[in-house]
């Protein structure tokens, strides 16, 4: 199952909303404010898309998505200025709309550019909130569906009345989260110094490196300390403020090494040599070629110009009771690949029945009771496949979602109990055979369903992981998140683009961005003296083309050309870096052999295998 789809179930509330949403008229908005004579005023929008909203802020929901150059007939500025209340075509009921991505310059004419470089006021970062009313907003909506529904639907927050900020001695913070970290340097490693409340009003001294944290003073202390912007609404003039270079920031923390190995923890069953890292950067990609799909699969693969493929192997369908391994499938993809000159990985996961602990939840996958069970399979493989094109193991995958791991208790030292035999057993088998650590997926803590994967990767260390791998597995997700944009920065940049799912919005975290991912690991690798061992993507992509169900409402967001263009610059990212293994994209054939599931949103052929715009791409991308 790919990496998105624990993250896209948890959203699945929000993105029934917003599907109800478009099935009813745009809603009614809340007043605004009269600023000389708008309706003489035709404004143009400046992005190729943006996203129109049911009020002032881009915390009410979105209403219209307005295509690059569209008429824009003001009614109304708010408050501040920052929005304005206009009609636009296609749309009965007016909308607001942020004025800083807006133009008076009609669509071809000279100085604007296609990206909204120059309109006629500087840009200024994500507009913040401007309330006119101290009334919730109820907007009447017709309903289009014959359900039997209220007349009314609450679409839009309960609004506050807009607080009387002093901007008289400079910018200020409001924050927005019920209780909101305040540290001590600008970054998540700084400790946290304090917390404040929602709605605190905070004195801006100045900006960090990159603009993303804020330098502020509070009553009761003497020293600086720092707010994320992101989580903050800004009142005042914010970019004029001196931004400080990183040798006027405070030192940033040493990260504390991995403790010694201890005696319980994960030992190897057998001799095996120490993992020294391996692998160079390769293009790969992940596809189903059981039932005799791996001559076309491979052909594809070639065409491509790629020099790797991934299989996902359920160990249940392969060895039915001890013993009885059924090699014949894989031997079919080793041998066909090892004739076009393609090396493969195997990805192996879901114990069979007779492995698993007495009373196992059925259903879902899991691991086994004894470990060893495991160990010899991978063990048979490695010794049936060493010297053929099967060059890579990937020992389990996305052991920090419950459903992987048998609805048992989350827990990265069990992990590595169970890698530790397998690594042992393959390098006794066939010590070339690389072998990865099982990939993660991007998530945050989340009770017994998830464990945040920044969290779970650094307990494998802890537990012994630089022991017992020669790649580090990953499954970067890309959301509707361009592969180039930070965590921190991710609502900003969908919102300009016209987004329906908000997840980077109503949950800043780095799991919604694929660089924060990848940069996240390392990071962690590296402190835990796992420097010379290469990130393996085994899985990452973006689903485009329209969601095939509302739990992967992201899919709408991208449109075919941009997972194009994002695939490819991810794929130019991760070999710049010069610290990532072979990547596989997530997946070449599911539109063929799953058409319709959520699985195949992220296919790049269409289901009778002709090319979609990201295959033509990346069979032109430099190799």
């Amino acid at each position: 199952m790919n990496a998105p789809s624990l993250r896209g179930l948890l959203f699945v509330g929000l993105s029934l909303a917003l599907v109800l949403l478009t099935t009813l008229s745009a809603a009614a908005a809340p007043a605004g404010q009269e600023g000389g004579d708008p309706e003489s005023q035709i404004f143009y929008v400046r992005p190729a898309r943006m996203a129109a909203y049911a009020g002032p802020s881009n915390r009410f929901p979105v209403v219209a998505t307005l295509e690059g150059g569209a008429p824009v007939k003001v009614l109304a500025f708010s408050e501040r200025g920052a929005w304005v209340l206009a009609r636009v075509p296609g749309v009965e009921q007016p909308v607001w709309a942020a004025r800083w991505l807006l133009t008076d310059q009609p669509p071809g004419d000279a100085g604007e550019m296609e990206d909204g470089g120059r309109g006629t006021e500087a840009a200024p970062p994500t507009p913040t909130a401007e309330v006119t009313s101290t009334a919730a907003v109820t907007p009447t909506v017709e309903v289009t569906s014959t359900v039997e529904v209220a007349p009314t639907v609450e679409v839009a927050p309960t609004v506050e009345p807009t607080p009387t900020i002093d901007v008289s001695a400079g910018p200020v913070a409001v924050t927005r989260p019920a209780r909101m970290n305040v540290r001590r340097g600008p970054g998540l490693e700084y400790e946290v110094a304090t917390t404040v409340p929602a709605g605190a009003q905070i004195r801006v001294m100045a900006l960090g490196p990159r603009g993303e944290w804020l330098q502020v003073m509070l009553p009761d202390r003497e020293e600086p300390l720092w707010l994320f912007r992101g989580l903050t609404d800004i009142y005042g003039e914010v970019e004029s403020l001196r931004r400080l270079s990183e040798d006027e920031i405070p030192p940033r923390p040493t990260p504390t090494p991995a403790p010694a190995p201890t005696p319980n923890q994960a030992r190897a069953a057998v001799n095996a040599p120490l993992p020294t890292g391996g692998g160079e950067f390769g293009y790969g990609v992940q596809a189903h070629m059981l039932g005799g799909q791996e001559g076309i699969v491979l052909e594809k693969v070639q065409e491509l110009g790629f020099n790797w493929v991934k299989q996902q192997i359920q160990w249940k369908l392969f060895e039915s009771s001890p013993g009885a391994y059924n090699f014949g499938a894989m031997q079919g993809i080793v041998q066909a690949a090892g004739a076009r000159g393609i090396n493969v990985l195997f990805s192996v996961v879901n114990a069979p029945d007779w492995a698993r602990e007495p009373g196992f939840d059925g259903s879902v996958g899991g691991p086994p009771q004894d470990p060893q069970t495991l160990a010899g399979f991978l063990g048979a493989m490695a010794g049936r496949f060493c010297g053929t094109s099967l060059k890579a193991i990937e020992v389990w995958n996305e052991q920090n979602l419950h459903y992987e791991w048998g609805n048992r208790p989350l827990n990265p030292a069990e992990y590595v109990a169970l890698l530790a035999p397998s690594y042992a057993a393959i390098k006794a088998a066939c010590p070339s055979m690389y072998v990865i650590s099982g990939a993660l997926t991007p998530a945050g803590d989340n009770g017994n369903l998830a464990m945040d994967d920044f969290r779970y990767l650094e307990g494998m260390f802890q537990a012994g992981l630089n022991n017992y791998m020669d790649g580090i597995g990953a499954h970067p997700s890309g959301y509707n998140v361009p592969p180039s944009v930070g965590w921190q920065e991710a609502c900003g940049v969908i919102q300009q683009t016209g987004n329906s799912f908000n997840g980077a919005c109503d949950s800043p975290h780095h799991s919604w961005s694929f660089r924060s991912t990848m940069e996240g690991y390392r990071n962690i690798a590296v402190v835990y003296g796992a420097g010379n061992k290469r990130i393996w993507p085994t899985e990452f992509g973006w689903a485009a083309g329209g969601a095939f169900h509302p739990a992967y409402a992201y899919a709408n967001d991208n449109d075919f050309e941009e997972q194009a263009r994002w695939t490819v610059e991810a794929y130019q990212m991760m070999k710049n870096w010069g610290w990532v293994g072979p990547a596989f994209l997530w997946n070449l054939n599911f539109r063929v052999v799953a058409d319709g599931t959520e699985k195949a949103q992220w296919g790049i052929v269409r289901n009778d295998w002709s090319p979609l715009p990201v295959f033509n791409a990346l069979k032109s991308m430099p190799k």
